[in-house]
């Protein structure tokens, strides 16, 4: 059975103000929290941290500079022994053009998730201009959550590494975030 993800709504607003901030642009940064224990077999995503120093932000990717890189790798090593740790990256999947964002992994990030042997998630947020109405959050059957902020629609979706055949590979993990789901349709209410 594979662990659930339990995201803080703060960490959700963060994660959600990164893909509208920089939509027809991806995204991209670091997730910090707690990994499942015995007593409590839950990833806990406390915060969301987007990188804001990068070289080249396209709508496919993101090219960041190796003095962040080096900062990061620092950084990731000075908070080794503390708590919350390092598990994992997030980034956007925006809608661009004529194209429709990919929900979840592209082939593309399956491939590097599975040869990262130091993230334990990767999670995705899709990201499109809404035309008309609204989107309620809700919990999806999927394991993701989705809703609407302002005009934009937003998907996230979180994925776990499996081991398959000897292989590393990325496995979608249920969301659980029910505080932030009533948080985000209750904003929506007064509207």
């Amino acid at each position: 059975m594979l662990p659930t993800v339990h995201i803080r709504k703060e960490a959700l607003l963060i994660l959600a103000w990164s893909a509208i901030e920089t939509h027809k642009k991806e995204c991209i940064g670091f997730l910090l929290g707690y990994r499942p224990t015995a007593e409590n077999y839950y990833y806990s995503i406390t915060d969301a941290v987007p990188y804001q120093n990068v070289r080249r932000r396209t709508n496919t990717e993101v090219e960041t500079t190796d003095r962040t890189n080096k900062r990061f790798e620092e950084f990731t090593e000075t908070i080794s022994n503390v708590y919350p740790k390092y598990l994992g990256d997030f980034h956007s999947h925006p809608e661009w053009g004529g194209m429709v964002p990919v929900y979840g992994l592209s082939e593309h990030d399956k491939r590097e998730f599975a040869k990262s042997e130091n993230e334990d998630l990767a999670l995705i947020i899709t990201i499109s201009s809404r035309k008309k109405g609204r989107m309620v959050w809700e919990a999806c059957e999927d394991g993701s959550i989705k809703g609407s902020i302002g005009k934009y629609n937003l998907h996230f979706n979180v994925f776990g590494a499996e081991i398959v055949e000897g292989e590393r590979a990325a496995k979608q993990l249920r969301i659980i975030t029910p505080r932030s789901i009533e948080t985000l349709n209750r904003l929506w209410a007064r509207k």
